[in-house]
């Protein structure tokens, strides 16, 4: 009795630990759940941070992300194809995916993949994976809370950092 409790205590460490390393498979899967977001951008021109929140779907043909806050907009990514409605203006965009060469949202849409040519992988600690890129763009940092994903953060193309706060639904 005595060894199978010593036996237990001696690997519980080890499970402990097994379950808190994350990967590029974790994060991936983390990138194809449902997520309310509160997404924070800060402008260093103007020292403004901005706030919007709304909902990520993924289904099999693609990505929606409704926002609903400070203006309600649809976004709709299926295959090539990126349609964007504002709602409040009754206007649709569709743009061809490509053309918009964006390093985040390609991520968001292909997930990592650990041998890429375009980017490397840097796994900081058990909780944050960023994802640079090879061409001087800005990198993507993934950070996570007891192995799910909870916040991610990136500049854009114009220098204004992006703080996304996930919660899944």
């Amino acid at each position: 009795m005595i060894t199978r409790f010593f036996l237990f205590f001696c690997t519980l460490p080890f499970f402990v630990f097994a379950e808190m390393k994350i990967s590029s498979s974790v994060l991936n899967s983390e990138l194809k759940k449902n997520y309310s977001f509160v997404e924070r951008s800060l402008n260093q021109s103007d020292l403004r941070i901005k706030t919007s929140s709304g909902k990520i779907f993924f289904d099999g043909k693609g990505i929606t992300v409704n926002v609903l806050s400070p203006f309600e907009e649809n976004y709709r990514i299926e295959g090539d194809r990126l349609e964007i409605h504002d709602v409040f203006l009754d206007q649709k965009q569709n743009i061809d995916i490509n053309e918009v060469n964006n390093f985040f949202l390609n991520i968001l849409i292909n997930g990592v993949d650990e041998s890429s040519e375009e980017y490397k992988v840097n796994f900081l600690n058990k909780s944050s994976i960023e994802v640079i890129p090879n061409n001087g763009s800005y990198l993507v940092r993934f950070l996570f809370v007891n192995n799910k994903l909870s916040l991610i953060r990136y500049k854009d193309s114009l220098g204004i950092e992006h703080g996304i706060e996930l919660t899944q639904i």
